[in-house]
């Protein structure tokens, strides 16, 4: 049975669909099977970072109605065989029942060692869905303050719900915000009051490639690469460490890898 992890926020914005994008692929390249379930069922947008928009042909919605098999809902990423993909569609009218769609999650992580439920910004009914379907949360933040914030509402309401506390994730740590908007880390360490399993820099090859399709935990020449697999690794082992790049080329451009992906070259 998976370990079922729900991948939230207090507020959207924050870069938590590239997070689980890449999270997954990271899990994924260690040999892990993972499953990534689409969960935000009003911008449905995790196909994008993953590069997987055209083979989505069915939703949850589709095997809750009876209109196809779960087997037809699931769709295989392109480059590694150890990971898939799931979308829930607009229709949230299927997704009012957080019992139904718990049993759904646990049908279908029967299958894999990992899976991640990209969770709706909030705590509208949709967050609830995807919380009370996990088995543990791990929580995106930025270092704004008003992000931190409603991080901060989301954690006290995640312990509520969890044996375990919730995990942290910084997200574009090093944004170039108003310095009065922003928190310093060890401040957000002391508010939060919850364990940090990663911390990724602002970087433009990580935008590119959400743009291209491709995640950027697929190459580790990139430092931001490097994190999200060194983010895998702490969410396997269950350890907070701290990252410590290795000869890591931060303006090598994603394009590059597009290259060798089509021509089947290993990064």
């Amino acid at each position: 049975m998976a370990r079922v992890i729900c991948i939230t926020s207090g507020k959207g914005g924050v870069g938590k669909t590239t997070v689980t994008a890449n999270l997954g692929t990271a899990l994924a390249l260690s040999g892990h099977r993972v499953c990534l379930i689409d969960a935000d069922f009003g911008l449905r947008n995790l196909d994008i970072p993953l590069g997987l928009s055209n083979r989505v042909n069915y939703h949850i919605s589709d095997f809750l109605t009876g209109r196809c098999a779960l087997h037809q809902v699931i769709v295989k990423d392109k480059r590694i065989s150890t990971l898939f993909f799931i979308s829930c569609s607009n229709d949230v009218m299927h997704h009012d029942d957080p019992q139904v769609f718990r049993e759904v999650v646990q049908l279908i992580a029967q299958d894999y060692d990992y899976v991640l439920i990209d969770s709706p910004a909030g705590i509208e009914n949709g967050f609830w869905n995807t919380a009370l379907a996990a088995d543990e949360a791990i929580v995106v933040t930025t270092p704004h303050r008003t992000s931190l914030q409603d991080a901060d509402r989301v954690i006290g309401l995640l312990e509520n719900i969890f044996q375990a506390p919730p995990q942290l994730i910084i997200n574009m740590a090093d944004g170039q915000e108003a310095r009065s908007a922003t928190v310093k880390m060890e401040d957000i360490i002391d508010i939060l009051k919850i364990g940090v399993i990663g911390v990724i820099h602002s970087d433009v090859e990580v935008i590119r490639s959400v743009h291209k399709g491709i995640p950027i935990a697929l190459d580790p020449e990139f430092e931001s690469g490097q994190r999200f697999r060194h983010i895998a690794h702490n969410v396997a082992k269950n350890q907070q460490k701290t990252f410590i790049s290795i000869n890591s080329k931060k303006h090598r451009s994603i394009f590059l890898l597009s290259q060798r992906l089509l021509w089947g070259e290993s990064s």
